[in-house]
């Protein structure tokens, strides 16, 4: 018996750019994070944070003063200014998040990596690991993916660009370049934005991804209609969680 294919469908059907696993994960990441960040409508005042002048104005400065400088802008975008945090640079230990002496978070940074594109990522996921730590229910994948889960927690708070620009020089994060681009292309769609607005912000190969992202996840509608109506499961403050 001769079996029948619709040629058109088969051309014009977007190659899955994930495997079903990993684009399921991201979905089911961005659900907990919704539900534990305010909902829907709390994202939807997420900015997409570019490195550009108008999110960074302080410039020119080096050394520490430069980095603290970055870090607060940084802090500032995520909306986690009034959390209690500090920013010191450690030679001699990889960058991240520890306890200092009084027991105050310390955010810290190798002084001899002070670019300013790599290092705000650095700042940015290091304040996403603070939240997720703050947050009752457990990232989607149990203790395995929990690195992965703060690479993602960095960019819905708005820092994809930054974070798949780093992906592709830096070993210091669980997600690849790919993922991150999926990522990005996730919360650009899920806040309505044009992925092809951002495309100049990110390294040249990273703009095929971001594409062919978008238009893979373009086929799931439904469950884009299914975060927007995430609301949170209690009510939720940046500000009160800083307390």
């Amino acid at each position: 018996m001769m079996v029948r294919v619709d040629m058109r469908t088969s051309f014009n059907k977007p190659k899955s750019f994930l495997d079903a696993s990993r684009r399921d994960w991201q979905f089911d990441a961005f659900a907990w994070l919704l539900r534990n960040c305010g909902g829907y409508p709390k994202f939807l005042e997420t900015t997409l944070v570019l490195p550009t002048e108008e999110h960074f104005p302080e410039r020119g400065m080096s050394g520490h003063a430069g980095a603290a400088a970055l870090f607060r802008q940084v802090r500032d975008h995520a909306g986690m200014a009034d959390w209690p945090c500090a920013v010191e640079p450690r030679p001699e230990v990889r960058p991240g998040l520890a306890l200092g002496a009084d027991r105050l978070p310390v955010i810290t940074y190798q002084p001899d990596r002070i670019e300013p594109a790599p290092l705000g990522a650095t700042f940015a996921h290091e304040l996403a690991r603070y939240l997720v730590e703050t947050l009752d229910e457990a990232p989607p994948g149990g203790e395995s993916l929990h690195e992965s889960a703060i690479d993602l927690a960095t960019v819905f708070l708005g820092f994809g660009v930054f974070m798949a620009n780093a992906a592709f020089t830096a070993a210091d994060y669980e997600l690849n370049e790919g993922e991150m681009a999926h990522a990005l292309a996730l919360f650009c769609l899920l806040r309505t934005l044009d992925p092809a607005r951002i495309e100049n912000h990110l390294n040249p190969h990273l703009r095929k991804y971001l594409r062919l992202a978008a238009r893979d996840l373009a086929q799931h509608d439904l469950r884009f209609q299914r975060l927007r109506g995430v609301f949170p499961v209690v009510p939720f403050d940046l500000a009160d969680r800083a307390r």
